[in-house]
């Protein structure tokens, strides 16, 4: 980052120190010629805050990235339909998300943990179609924000591993089951990786991720459909599918049908039937 920059020290651990992760990652790929994102405001957050990004989470990897580039293309298709729409980010972080798809229509609810929305809060510009919501994402009083007569799309990248199974399943139930015809964009890591937290594990020397108690394999997204009736799946892949070359060597992965299942992050969008 630009060490030259006027910075500013944050004090975040556990799971909320986990969203200076993906703003590195994004604000990298920044420098890129050939970056997937256009996110110059998460290469001035980064550049604001005095941390030391490299020795808490090595080297910058496009994994999130892709994963915003998937999201924010997803997003932007919805809003073809739904231009006035409602987007819902579930433990936002410090996401630009928002300013990334913004079509000067759309409403966006940011829910996050009162100590996220205070550091969002100060690095991140207010924006009167932007609201934000101190609370977790299983406290469902959030909800009580979302208009119902407008079409909702909710949105949470790297937070479900952070709960529960049972947890997620109430979670996505209750979403189902009070707002039809929305839709939900989320990513999921594997069994193993879970399991790798759950034994300790260490990003670098510094830095030791915080526990992802649940964790899905990609070839079990049935289980996810299996929560409401509802829930048709309109999207699934791998982090490797979109953009391999960013991602080697670990993307082989995807050509070996057994490894991809149980190593491969990724993603799925469901949508609500009416």
């Amino acid at each position: 980052m630009d060490t030259q920059a006027q910075t500013n020290k944050i004090h975040l651990r556990g799971v909320p120190e986990t969203m200076l992760a993906p703003l590195y990652n994004r604000a990298w790929e920044q420098k890129r010629a050939d970056r997937l994102i256009d996110d110059p405001l998460s290469l001035k957050i980064a550049n604001s805050i005095d941390y030391d990004y490299e020795a808490n989470f090595g080297k910058p990897m496009a994994w999130h990235a892709i994963r915003s580039r998937v999201f924010d293309d997803a997003i932007r298709e919805w809003l073809k339909l739904y231009p006035n729409g409602t987007i819902v980010s579930l433990g936002e972080g410090l996401d630009t998300q928002f300013w990334r798809v913004d079509n000067g229509l759309l409403n966006w609810i940011s829910v996050d943990l009162p100590e996220s929305i205070e550091v969002r809060s100060c690095f991140l510009p207010a924006n009167k179609r932007n609201k934000l919501i101190s609370c977790s994402a299983l406290d469902y009083k959030w909800s009580q924000h979302v208009p119902k007569d407008v079409p909702v799309f909710f949105v949470f990248g790297g937070l479900l591993m952070y709960f529960l199974e049972k947890e997620v399943g109430n979670l996505l139930f209750f979403i189902a089951d009070n707002f039809p015809n929305s839709n939900l964009l989320f990513d999921m890591n594997t069994k193993f990786h879970s399991s790798k937290t759950l034994e300790g594990f260490y990003n670098t020397k510094k830095y030791t991720a915080p526990s992802m108690p649940w964790g899905l394999n990609y070839d079990k997204s049935d289980k996810l459909l299996s929560i409401h009736p509802k829930f048709i799946q309109k999207m699934k892949m791998t982090f490797f599918d979109v953009f391999p070359e960013r991602l080697r060597p670990y993307s082989f992965i995807r050509h070996v049908a057994w490894l991809n299942d149980r190593l491969s992050p990724w993603m799925i969008q469901l949508s609500v039937s009416k």
